[in-house]
């Protein structure tokens, strides 16, 4: 008999979910040129990373990288032979560290961005030198492209498994999963902290840039 359990504590699954939203929103608004709420947006995205990192290690147990960091042959063995588990999967544990060092990229070269005008700088500019500026610049436009990969393949993938094994997806929405052993479940802990963290980093960053890219909207 399998037993519903949570499996997902309340800051995980905002900061999965907030990710389609803020990807979609920054992919829209730097393909229109709309560059203060494209940076806006970015800013955002950085504060639930960063405290989305933070919370890896300290969070609740199926939030921690060192739960769901598996070895590559462990990823392999799991992708030959799949099964229901509990939080992320060995294979699915190296797409949430890819998605997070490349978005962690992603956000650090649009800092030192040049787009031949001052709202579409990134506030780094100013400080590095030509050859840097290009590179970030350069980077900012192919690491876009990893990234909608990565979140295509992503998502087929949860698709695949929420039909084929269990609702994935579901799981990731209400926080719930099935289990055969209650005590199999992980342990959570209360997100305030991880939320708190998000705020104050969000405070931060309007101080720092936000409230003059407000001016341009």
């Amino acid at each position: 008999m399998l037993i519903k359990v949570q499996v997902w504590d309340l800051a995980v699954r905002v900061f999965h979910w907030s990710q389609v939203v803020l990807l979609a929103g920054l992919w829209y608004t730097g393909n229109e040129g709309l560059m203060a709420q494209h940076q806006l947006l970015a800013y955002t995205l950085a504060a639930l990373l960063i405290a989305r990192i933070c919370w890896g290690f300290y969070g609740s147990a199926s939030a921690r990288f060192s739960h769901f960091v598996a070895s590559p042959l462990a990823a392999v063995r799991y992708l030959r032979r799949p099964v229901p588990v509990l939080g992320h999967n060995p294979a699915g544990g190296y797409m949430i560290l890819a998605l997070i060092l490349l978005l962690s990229l992603q956000l650090l070269t649009g800092l030192a961005t040049f787009d031949n005008s001052y709202i579409s700088d990134g506030p780094l500019v100013r400080y590095l030198s030509e050859e840097w500026v290009s590179l970030a610049s350069k980077i900012h436009k192919l690491n876009i492209d990893l990234i909608l990969l990565c979140v295509a393949v992503h998502i087929l993938a949860a698709l695949w498994h929420s039909i084929r094994y269990d609702n994935v997806i579901w799981a990731m929405l209400s926080g719930y999963s099935k289990t055969a052993n209650r005590n199999d479940a992980p342990k959570l802990r209360a997100s305030w902290s991880y939320f708190v963290l998000v705020a104050a980093l969000l405070v931060l960053f309007y101080y720092w840039q936000g409230a003059v890219l407000l001016r341009f909207i």
